[in-house]
């Protein structure tokens, strides 16, 4: 650490174990890892711009499952519906009887 009246040392590596370290990226081209960064120019969208056109890129063993998934949930959906409409459609019948014989 460091104590304030004594300066930062600054050190720049050139080689470790043979290999050289990644080039530094340039100021202007620094993105923030969410893809909003607003500074430097041009603004680069791809984190969620590119989500609709993945679908055309979905690997092909998925489809089947994903059709098969869709069907049952439509399956699903239509018979709660059907069952929703024949239970309002007995209570309605049932509260015309009996109104017709208590009233």
């Amino acid at each position: 650490m460091t104590r304030d009246n004594e300066p930062a040392i600054e050190v720049e590596v050139v080689e470790i174990d043979g290999a050289a370290p990644p080039p530094k990226p340039v100021a202007g081209a620094m993105r923030d890892p969410d893809g909003d960064d607003e500074s430097g120019g041009r603004q680069k969208w791809t984190n969620w711009q590119g989500w609709p056109g993945q679908v055309r890129t979905l690997h092909p063993l998925w489809w089947p499952l994903l059709i098969v998934a869709g069907g049952a949930v439509l399956a699903l959906v239509l018979t709660i519906g059907v069952l929703a409409v024949l239970l309002l459609l007995a209570y309605r019948i049932v509260r015309g009887v009996l109104r017709a014989l208590f009233e």
